[in-house]
């Protein structure tokens, strides 16, 4: 009899557990979920119309998008981080093309020691196959309409730590620069503060003197 009370309660835990991470059944999916609708249905207008927009346009929209269906994904990005990042490879969750890169947007939104976190846990995600190249090199370097933040503060040692081990594995570095043969190249440049710097024509500092990101002006805003 005991142990069929212990097998009745652990089933039941168990079911609890599958219920709870339905996104269904989690806030931050369905925000996200709504987010993305706007997004969908914004670009199936723009699309209707004829209507030409930018890279900038859409980033802007997008963080608008967010700021007013879920503002405590930006005002408390730390609150939802590990969220985010569920979300991110979560197989349920119907996403739209830009699902992905969006996460990945809001998530940049967090101050750059976090952020560092968050970029040992898209290591492993990549690693262990749970998300692409594409989404695992967006988090490194940033979209720069989006966010600067990881080439601004290059010399955080945090970061430095993390560059440092991106190029001390040897094994990383052959399956990237299969489909990205730069990405050595990338993150020296990153690491040294070139991306930021520049050269005599300048580099990413220069170029948000007259364009800053747009998650820099947010942050105003909030």
């Amino acid at each position: 009899m005991k142990v069929f009370i212990l097998l009745t309660i652990t089933l039941c835990c168990s079911a609890a557990k599958e219920e709870n991470s339905d996104p269904k059944t989690n806030k931050v999916y369905e925000s996200f979920q709504i987010i993305e609708n706007k997004m969908q249905a914004h670009y199936d207008y723009i699309e209707k119309k004829g209507i030409f927009e930018d890279p900038l346009g859409r980033i802007d929209y997008f963080f608008k998008t967010v700021k007013t269906v879920a503002p405590q994904l930006l005002t408390d990005t730390k609150l939802y981080k590990d969220d985010l990042l569920n979300l991110l490879t979560n197989k349920t969750f119907q996403k739209k093309h830009f699902t992905n890169e969006g996460i990945v947007f809001v998530l940049y939104n967090l101050p750059i020691d976090d952020y560092v976190d968050v970029l040992d846990s898209a290591l492993s995600l990549y690693q262990n196959e749970k998300i692409n190249q594409s989404i695992f090199e967006l988090f490194i370097f940033q979209n720069e309409i989006a966010s600067v933040s990881v080439a601004k503060n290059f010399k955080k040692e945090k970061l430095q730590v993390f560059l440092n081990k991106l190029l001390d594995d040897q094994s990383l570095i052959r399956k990237v620069e299969l489909q990205n043969k730069h990405f050595r190249k990338s993150i020296l440049n990153l690491k040294s503060g070139l991306d930021w710097e520049g050269t005599s024509n300048g580099g990413l500092k220069k170029l948000t003197e007259i364009q800053p990101a747009v998650l820099d002006t947010l942050k105003v805003e909030l």
